[in-house]
């Protein structure tokens, strides 16, 4: 259940978060989860309110690295006060995320200390990781798979 409804054509509405461990002491990440596309935004910092302007700034330069129209990012940010970011049981999301934590988890050990954690690094690779959305064992797409198609790109 959302506390609000989307804006008419609004395509980035519901989003979920949690808190990702970077494997550096006392260092924490909040990633953003987008439903249905599974887009993920991270932000250095541990509460959604102390980043959500980071998470809007990094969510616009993530869509314009991927070529997304530059109608569809204005469209989208202008109305980033009205997200949803929310808890869920949906069994289908808690499983991605658990995926995506583990997946964010293991690169960012990657890296020497938390300052050199790249998030652009980490959010690109999660544009082109595959996740299963069917029924069917065979049905696989990315994040930017599901953005095919809709009249959002240059």
């Amino acid at each position: 259940m959302f506390i609000t409804q989307p804006y008419e054509g609004q395509q980035l509405h519901n989003w979920y978060a949690r808190l990702l461990a970077t494997g550096f002491p006392g260092k924490l990440f909040v990633i953003y989860v987008h439903e249905p596309s599974l887009m993920t935004i991270v932000c250095k910092g541990k509460t959604i309110q102390g980043t959500w302007e980071q998470f809007v700034k990094r969510l616009g330069s993530l869509l314009r690295k991927f070529k997304f129209s530059n109608s569809f990012i204005t469209s989208e940010s202008d109305r980033a006060d009205g997200y949803v970011v929310s808890k869920t049981q949906s069994k289908s999301i808690l499983s991605h995320m658990n995926q995506m934590v583990f997946h964010l988890e293991f690169n960012c050990r990657r890296f020497n200390n938390y300052e050199a954690i790249s998030l652009d690094l980490l959010e690109e690779g999660m544009m082109g990781y595959l996740y299963q959305y069917g029924v069917k064992v065979n049905e696989y797409r990315t994040p930017l798979d599901y953005w095919k198609g809709k009249v959002v790109f240059n």
